[in-house]
């Protein structure tokens, strides 16, 4: 039976993909800047000041769902509730 620690791996799972999310906000960000290089033309800019508003909400709420699930998992785990419950 594998112990508690090897169920938390969600949690630097979870941590890896946030940071990937962060990622995506810095690279919109550095795109509306102009960091990337050069925009072409104006269409570009609502386009991506959507694309981010929307990445930030969707993900964002993403995370925090996913943050409160974790937590409760953790919870669970460092209690033996799974466990058992695996015995019934």
């Amino acid at each position: 039976m594998p112990d508690k620690n090897e169920k938390k791996i969600a949690a630097i799972v979870m941590a890896m993909l946030v940071a990937l999310y962060l990622l995506g906000i810095a690279g919109g960000i550095a795109a509306l800047a102009g960091l990337l290089g050069p925009l072409e033309g104006r269409a570009a800019v609502p386009f991506l000041l959507t694309f981010l508003l929307t990445y930030i909400l969707v993900g964002g709420a993403t995370i925090l769902i996913a943050r409160y699930v974790l937590a409760r998992h953790l919870r669970e785990t460092d209690r033996g509730e799974k466990e058992d419950a695996q015995k019934y």
